[in-house]
C-alpha cells in the first residue's frame, strides 16, 4: 500500500487531479469521439504537457486517463484485443509516472459506467466483469500507480472491480459513485442513495469512499448548487467512517452556440471548498467542466486551510 496516503488523509486535505478528457479536448484538441487511452497513448508530449500544468494550478494527483479502457468501454471504439487493452493501461500508468514529482500521486482511473448492465437488467455475468476488471487493473498495477480510483454509474459492477483490486494489489482504492440530485434527494440511477452506496462501497473494502460527477442540481445557477455538493458529503459520512472524497461538475452544461459552457467559475467554486472541509471532505476536486483556473483557487483555499490546521 502507498506509504502515508491514507494516514495523510487523517491530518491532511489532498487536492485531485484534473479531469483529462475535458482538458484534452479543449486544450489539445483531442476529438470526443476518439478513445481517450489510445489517444494518449499516441499523443505523449501533450499528455505530458497536460500532466505538468495539471501539477502547477495546485493538483497533487495525476489520473491516467483510462475511464474508458476496460474491456467494456473500449468494445464500443474498437478495441476488443485484451492484450492491446492491457497495453494501454500500462503504458498509461508508465506516462503518468514519467512525470508526476515526487510526494505526487498516480491514480489509475477506472470507470464502471458500462454499455452493458449486468445480469438479470443486462447480459454480463459476474464472471465476465470480474476477468475484464482484472485486466485493466493489472496493466494498471504493472505500469505503477499508487492507487486504483473506481468510480461510475454502475455501483454493483464497481463493487467488483474493487474486489479485482483488492484480490490481485495492495493500493489504496478510492471507491466514488455518481449521484443526482431529484425529489426524493440524492439517487444513483438505480434509485440508491449515498448512504445506502457508501456503505456498500466500504463493506467492499474501499480505503476512500465520495461522488463524483453527477448533476447535484438541475439548476444551472452555481449559487443553489454548491450548497447541495455540501449536504451530499454529509450524506456520503452517514454511511461510512472512511475519509471522504467529493469531486462534483462546474455545474450543469449548457449548449451555448456551437460550445459546452459549464457555468460555474472557479470563485463560486472555491468559495464551498471550506464547507466540504468541515462536512468531512479529504480529498477535493473538480470533474467535468473544472479547469487549471478551478484548480488553482482550490488550491489557495486549500493551502490557507493547511496554515490554519496542520
Amino acid at each position: 500500500m502507498t506509504t502515508g496516503f491514507i494516514e495523510r488523509l487523517r491530518n491532511d486535505v489532498v487536492i485531485m487531479y484534473m479531469p483529462m478528457q475535458t482538458f484534452l479536448v479543449h486544450e489539445y484538441g483531442k476529438p470526443m469521439e476518439a478513445h481517450l487511452s489510445e489517444w494518449v497513448v499516441n499523443h505523449p508530449k501533450e499528455y505530458h504537457d497536460a500532466a505538468r500544468r495539471s501539477f502547477e494550478a495546485g493538483c497533487e494527483m495525476v489520473h491516467t486517463a483510462t475511464q474508458a479502457c476496460s474491456p467494456f468501454r473500449a468494445k464500443p471504439f474498437g478495441i476488443t484485443d485484451l492484450d492491446r487493452i492491457y497495453e494501454l493501461n500500462y503504458r498509461s500508468a508508465q506516462m503518468a509516472k514519467e512525470v508526476t514529482p515526487e510526494g505526487y500521486y498516480v491514480v489509475g482511473n477506472i470507470s464502471s459506467t458500462n454499455p452493458d448492465f449486468l445480469e438479470p437488467v443486462g447480459t454480463m455475468t459476474y464472471d465476465q466483469v470480474y476477468d475484464g476488471y482484472k485486466v485493466q487493473i493489472s496493466g494498471l498495477r504493472d505500469g505503477g500507480v499508487d492507487m486504483f480510483h473506481i468510480a461510475g454509474n454502475h455501483l454493483e459492477e464497481e463493487l467488483i472491480a474493487i474486489k479485482v483490486a483488492k484480490d490481485h494489489s495492495r493500493l489504496p482504492i478510492l471507491g466514488l459513485a455518481d449521484y443526482y440530485a431529484g425529489k426524493k434527494g440524492f439517487k444513483d440511477w438505480a434509485g440508491i442513495g449515498p448512504k445506502e452506496g457508501s456503505e456498500k462501497l466500504q463493506n467492499a473494502g474501499a480505503h476512500v469512499i465520495g461522488a463524483i460527477c453527477g448533476l447535484m442540481t438541475k439548476s444551472t445557477d452555481p449559487s443553489e448548487w454548491y450548497p447541495a455538493a455540501t449536504q451530499l458529503v454529509n450524506e456520503v459520512r452517514k454511511g461510512c467512517d472512511k475519509p471522504i472524497a467529493i469531486q462534483p461538475d462546474a455545474g450543469l452544461a449548457q449548449l451555448i452556440g456551437t460550445k459546452t459552457i459549464y457555468p460555474a467559475t472557479p470563485e463560486q467554486m472555491a468559495r464551498e471548498v471550506l464547507d466540504w472541509i468541515t462536512a468531512g471532505a479529504r480529498l477535493v476536486g473538480g470533474c467535468c467542466g473544472t479547469s487549471l483556473d478551478h484548480y488553482r483557487a482550490i488550491s489557495s483555499v486549500i493551502k490557507s486551510w493547511r496554515r490554519l490546521n496542520t
